[in-house]
C-alpha cells in the first residue's frame, strides 16, 4: 500500500468527519439536487452557490493532512513530506465535478454549449478548491476561518452580489475561466510541494479540525505557544477581583455549599469580571447587528445561547478526587446554570433597551436595491435563554467528553427551534402566552435537574467519562 493510500484512509477512518459528511450531504441535496429537479432562473447567481462547498472541502482535506504533518514522527516517515499535494489533488477532481453538476440544468443552452459551460464551472470550482487548500496551508490554524465562511458568503452575496457576477463570468468567459483554473492548479501544485514546507509545520502547536470544541486540547495549545506566558500574565485578574470572591467564600463554612459555589464562580468568571471593559464592544456590536436583523433577533439569541452553552466549564466533572462531593457538585452546577441564565436574560434586556435608544439615531440604508432599517428588539426575547439554556446545559452534561456528539445534538436542537420559529411566526402568540412560557420553564429546568441528578449520583465524575 502506498503512502498516499494510507493517508487517504483518514478520510473515512476518522469518525469525527462522519458528521461533516452528513452535513455536506444535506447541503449538496439542497444546493445541487434541487436545481437539477427544478431549474432556477439564469443569471441570478444560484448556480454558483456550490462554490462554497468546494471551499469547505479544500479546507477540510488540507487541514486533515496538515494535522499529521505537525507531528514530529510524521516528519521522519519516508516520502511523507511530499505527499500533501498528491493528497489534496486526489480530492480536487471529484469535488469540482460534484459542485459543477448543477450547470447541467442551466436554462437556455443546448447540449454542446452546456458541456462547455460545465467544463468552465469545473475549473471555477477547482480554482476555489485549490485556493482554499493553499490558504489552509499558509495560514496558521486556518481551521478558525471555517467559522467565518458563512458570514463571508452572506456578505459577498447579499451586499455585493458576487454570486451573480461569478455566474456571468463562468457562463460568458469559458476559456478565461479554464485558463485561470489550469494556472491556479499549477501554482498550487508548486506551492504545496516546495522544499521546507513540512519542516515549517513540524512540531508546531496545532488546532485540529473540531478541536475548537475540545477544551483540554485548547488549553494545551495555549500553553504551548511562546507568547502564552506573557498573555496569561497580561490577562491575570485585577488585584481587587480575588479578594472580592474570597470575601464571599469566607462567609460560609468549609463544607458549606456557598463556599463551593463562589469558588466555582470565581474559577469560571474571574477573567470576565476583571476584563469587563473588553465586553463593551461586542455588546454594542450585537445590539446593532440584532437591530438590523429585525425579526430574526430571536433566532440569533437561540444561536447565542447554544454558543454560550458550549463555551462554559461546568463543575460536575473533574480530574481531582477531592474537588467536591457529588451533592456539592449537583447544587453548585444547578445554581451556576441559574446564574448564567439570569445573566443572559439581563443581557437580552439591556440589548433591547439599548436598541430602543439606537433606533432614534441609527440610519436606514439601501444596498443593491435591498433596504435595511434599524428596529427595536422586542424585550420578550429575554425569555429565550431562560427556556433554552437548561436544555442546552443538559445536552452539554451528557456529551461533555464527546465534542462531536455534543455539536451534533446542539445543531439538531437549534435547527428544530429555528424551524419551528419560522414555521409558526405568524402565530407567535401561541408561544408568548404565559401558559406556554411557564410550561416551557418547568419542563426545561425539570429535565435539566433530572439529568444533572442522574449524572452526579450515578456516573463516574473523575475525568468525565464512563459510568458506575
Amino acid at each position: 500500500m502506498s503512502i498516499l493510500s494510507v493517508n487517504l484512509k483518514h478520510l473515512y477512518q476518522r469518525r469525527g468527519l462522519w458528521l461533516v459528511y452528513l452535513i455536506l450531504a444535506l447541503l449538496i441535496f439542497g444546493i445541487i439536487v434541487s436545481p437539477l429537479v427544478r431549474p432556477r432562473q439564469a443569471g441570478a447567481g444560484e448556480y454558483v452557490v456550490p462554490v462554497m462547498l468546494a471551499v469547505v472541502a479544500g479546507f477540510l482535506i488540507t487541514l486533515a493532512q496538515l494535522e499529521i504533518l505537525s507531528r514530529p514522527f510524521a516528519y521522519c516517515l519516508p516520502g511523507h513530506r511530499v505527499v500533501l499535494r498528491k493528497y489534496v489533488f486526489c480530492g480536487a477532481a471529484p469535488v469540482s465535478l460534484i459542485c459543477s453538476v448543477v450547470f447541467l440544468a442551466y436554462p437556455g443552452l443546448d447540449w454542446p454549449e452546456r458541456v462547455v459551460v460545465l467544463c468552465s464551472a469545473f475549473f471555477a470550482n477547482l480554482t476555489f478548491y485549490v485556493a482554499a487548500a493553499v490558504a489552509a496551508e499558509g495560514i496558521r490554524n486556518a481551521v478558525l476561518i471555517l467559522g467565518f465562511l458563512p458570514i463571508i458568503g452572506i456578505v459577498a452575496t447579499g451586499f455585493f452580489n458576487l454570486d451573480v457576477l461569478l455566474e456571468r463570468v463562468v457562463v460568458g468567459n469559458v476559456f478565461v475561466v479554464s485558463i485561470v483554473g489550469v494556472l491556479s492548479s499549477v501554482a498550487a501544485w508548486r506551492r504545496l510541494g516546495r522544499e521546507g514546507m513540512a519542516r515549517s509545520h513540524c512540531a508546531m502547536p496545532w488546532i485540529g479540525f473540531m478541536d475548537i470544541f475540545n477544551k483540554e486540547r485548547l488549553v494545551r495549545y495555549q500553553n504551548a505557544r511562546p507568547e502564552a506566558l506573557e498573555k496569561r500574565f497580561r490577562r491575570h485578574p485585577r488585584p481587587w477581583v480575588e479578594p472580592w470572591f474570597l470575601s464571599r467564600m469566607e462567609r460560609y463554612d468549609y463544607s458549606g455549599p456557598g463556599r463551593y459555589y463562589w469558588g466555582a464562580l470565581y474559577r469560571t468568571s474571574a477573567l470576565a469580571v476583571s476584563g469587563w471593559y473588553n465586553l463593551l464592544l461586542p455588546f454594542f456590536v450585537l445590539t446593532i447587528m440584532f437591530g438590523y436583523i429585525g425579526r430574526g433577533a430571536g433566532v440569533a439569541f437561540v444561536m447565542l445561547t447554544a454558543i454560550f452553552a458550549i463555551g462554559r466549564e461546568v463543575p460536575v466533572y473533574s480530574t481531582m478526587l477531592i474537588s467536591g462531593g457529588r451533592r456539592r457538585r449537583l447544587t453548585t452546577t444547578f445554581w451556576l446554570v441559574v446564574t448564567d441564565a439570569v445573566l443572559l436574560c439581563l443581557v437580552a434586556l439591556a440589548i433591547s433597551g439599548l436598541s430602543a435608544a439606537f433606533s432614534k439615531v441609527m440610519p436606514a440604508f439601501s444596498i443593491e436595491g435591498k433596504d435595511f432599517s434599524f428596529s427595536t428588539i422586542n424585550y420578550r426575547v429575554a425569555i429565550i435563554p431562560l427556556i433554552l439554556l437548561p436544555f442546552a446545559s443538559a445536552i452539554e452534561l451528557v456529551f461533555y467528553r464527546r465534542p462531536f456528539l455534543l455539536l451534533a445534538a446542539l445543531i439538531v436542537g437549534m435547527y428544530v427551534v429555528v424551524f419551528l420559529s419560522f414555521g409558526w411566526y405568524e402565530d407567535v402568540e401561541i408561544f408568548v402566552n404565559p401558559a406556554f412560557v411557564v410550561g416551557s420553564l418547568v419542563a426545561g429546568w425539570g429535565v435539566f435537574l433530572l439529568v444533572l441528578r442522574r449524572i452526579c449520583f450515578k456516573w463516574c465524575l473523575v475525568g468525565g467519562e464512563g459510568r458506575i
